[in-house]
C-alpha cells in the first residue's frame, strides 16, 4: 500500500488516500468521485492516462494533483 495526498485544483481540498498495487489513475479518480478530473505530479507535468498504473508512477507519501481538462475555444480551420 502507498499513501498519497491528492490536491483537488480550485477547491483547496487535499484528500489523503491509500492505493494498492494495480490501482490505475482512473481507479483512483473514481474512488475520489472525481471522474471529470485528470491526475498529474504537478502543474507542468503531463497527465496520467486513465489506464496507467498510478501505483507504479508515484512514491509513498507523495502529493499529486487532480485538475480538470483545460477548455480551449473552438477553432475552425479553413
Amino acid at each position: 500500500m502507498k499513501k498519497l495526498s491528492v490536491v483537488v485544483a480550485g477547491s483547496g481540498q487535499i484528500r489523503d488516500v491509500e492505493i494498492e498495487p494495480g490501482t490505475t489513475a482512473g481507479d483512483l479518480l473514481q474512488q475520489l468521485n472525481l471522474s471529470d478530473y485528470l491526475l498529474s505530479r504537478g502543474p507542468n507535468e503531463p497527465f496520467f492516462a486513465a489506464s496507467e498504473s498510478a501505483y507504479d508512477k508515484v512514491r509513498d507519501g507523495e502529493k499529486i494533483f487532480a485538475s480538470t481538462k483545460a477548455e480551449v475555444g473552438d477553432v475552425v480551420w479553413a
